[in-house]
């Protein structure tokens, strides 16, 4: 069962990040590469007044190059996050022991959107390269302590049917929140507001996109591969 399981998994990532891939290069990428014009203009200003632009290229890491070679390193990125992503699912499937099917794993994928991605975003939405931001440690923690609260209270809605464990879900969902998210005392950017409000709606409905196709095609897969076999091993013979 553990194979077809890991089967699964594999199946479900390489879809998720394959299909993943072609819609960020439709919707995100273009809007990076447009801020990227606005972060290139701050670095050539900053060549010419203080830094010799030779020991500026010396100090820069190892980049893809733009177009097919950048897409590529962005598609293996996804397929691995996916697999990642899927372990977790089909993780969830496993200790729950209940049936899973299509429509069972999208509804997982919507909640994997809502604790990786939706809670998060609620306060400290996707941001383009060149923005202003809080310090990373701090982003960090609070983004790691708004999915583990976001996904210990959807766990205790889903799988608790008394009052008490619901409201304090409820609570948890919410606490991050009030808590408030880390930002920079100052927001000083070159990247215009309208683009960075596109970045952050198109990055969203990227990550709903991948979430409800890892959802479901780890469901499906999960379904064909583990559950008809657990079921084969327990009929009669």
């Amino acid at each position: 069962m553990i194979s077809r399981a890991l089967l699964s998994v594999i199946f479900a990532g390489v879809i998720g990040g394959v299909l993943v891939t072609g819609a960020q290069q439709l919707r995100v990428a273009p809007l990076i590469l447009h801020a990227e014009t606005f972060e290139g203009e701050v670095v050539e200003h900053t060549h010419s007044e203080s830094t010799p632009v030779g020991h500026a290229h010396e100090e820069e890491g190892w980049v893809p190059a733009d177009g097919l070679e950048r897409t590529l390193y962005t598609g293996m990125s996804n397929i691995v996050t996916g697999v990642a992503f899927a372990l977790l699912l089909v993780a969830v499937y496993l200790l729950r022991g209940k049936p899973v099917d299509f429509n069972t794993g999208l509804l997982w994928g919507v909640a994997g959107f809502v604790v990786f991605a939706g809670a998060p975003a609620l306060g400290l939405p996707p941001e383009l390269p060149g923005m202003t931001a809080a310090a990373l440690e701090a982003r960090q923690a609070w983004w790691i302590g708004t999915v583990i609260a976001t996904a210990l209270g959807i766990g205790l809605f889903v799988e608790t049917k008394t009052l008490l464990p619901r409201l304090l879900g409820v609570v948890a969902i919410v606490l991050p929140h009030i808590i408030g998210a880390p930002h920079p005392h100052v927001l000083e950017s070159n990247i215009p507001a309208e683009l960075s409000a596109q970045f952050a709606v198109a990055s969203l409905y990227t990550s709903a996109f991948f979430w409800m196709v890892l959802g479901a095609a780890s469901g499906y897969f999960f379904q064909k591969l583990v559950s008809a076999d657990s079921q084969l091993k327990a009929a009669p013979a």
